[in-house]
């Protein structure tokens, strides 16, 4: 059995910045970039799962989604922590 991620976020675009959103407390900026053919990829440093828009619908019919680090709710959406290109 697989943990979920801390956090999943939505995003708009395949390339997307990484930084732990928390200041000091977070880790070195990292720029990921999703593989269009699966659609979401997770930080190497938090965790952090980022889903780009285009695939949010298909991984939650799969399952693979999961909807907030609690379980409950929705995705966030592209927001804190979170800088595109």
């Amino acid at each position: 059995m697989s943990q979920a991620a801390p956090e999943t976020k939505v995003v708009n675009t395949y390339r997307v910045a990484c930084d732990g959103g928390e200041g000091a407390l977070g880790h070195p900026r990292v720029w990921l970039q999703i593989p269009r053919d699966q659609g979401w990829i997770e930080c190497g440093y938090c965790d952090c799962r980022f889903i780009h828009a285009d695939h949010e619908q298909d991984l939650a019919r799969k399952g693979g989604a999961d909807k907030s680090p609690d379980g409950a709710g929705d995705p966030v959406r592209h927001g804190d922590g979170v800088r595109v290109e």
